[in-house]
């Protein structure tokens, strides 16, 4: 049901309806329906308060020695509005893996997103391997694995990330390009509140993906 709710909350923000009749017709619906469920069953409001949206694991990572600086540096451009895209680049072994881990686990205990997702890509990049990791991430990945035309796979992929709501898209270990169309991840801005974050050894990737 909250899903649901989260499918017509989209829908008005992407101007699908264009009346507030409509839309507040959709929202009394839907609040009816939840208030009827919790009717019948008293004690499920605990329950949706302790399960709600998956926000993501915590990772587990060593201290941080010396890179406080460069997390502080991230984690306001996180806080930012304005800035959608954020790349972390330097050479192999400074600690970018490790300054991400600290952030991400940061983002969850401060609940700014209703999903954190974190997905390693490394040298053996395949589109189809991302998307059944960022799936596998929302809890969605048998949704994606009954499909296999790449095209249908990326639409349904969009589809699931705009249901997550505000969410941080981390990128870990991105060695090549990596197109968001293709894989199906919707671009991050100001008006939908997402992030899109990637780690890189490359420059030349990290200016390819803007």
């Amino acid at each position: 049901m909250i899903r649901e709710a989260q499918v017509v909350e989209n829908k008005v923000s992407n101007g699908r309806y264009l009346c507030l009749a409509c839309y507040g017709k959709l929202v009394d619906e839907k609040t009816r329906e939840m208030k009827e469920f919790l009717d019948k069953a008293p004690n499920a409001s605990e329950g949706l308060a302790i399960d709600g949206p998956s926000g993501g694991l915590r990772l587990e990572t060593s201290e941080l020695v010396g890179e406080k600086t460069v997390r502080d540096e991230i984690w306001l451009c996180l806080m930012q509005e304005v800035v959608s895209k954020i790349g972390v680049w330097g050479m192999g072994g400074v600690g970018k893996t490790t300054i991400m881990k600290h952030i991400h686990n940061d983002l969850l205990k401060e609940q700014r997103f209703e999903s954190v997702i974190w997905v390693t890509i490394s040298k053996d990049f395949n589109v189809i391997k991302l998307q059944d990791d960022i799936a596998s991430a929302l809890n969605l990945k048998e949704d994606l694995a009954k499909e296999g035309n790449k095209v249908r796979r990326a639409a349904i992929l969009s589809e699931m990330l705009k249901r997550a709501g505000k969410h941080a898209l981390i990128q870990d270990d991105v060695w090549d390009k990596v197109s968001p169309e293709e894989v199906g991840i919707p671009e991050p801005s100001g008006r939908n509140g997402c992030k899109l974050v990637l780690t890189t050894h490359s420059e030349h990737v990290r200016k390819y993906m803007g």
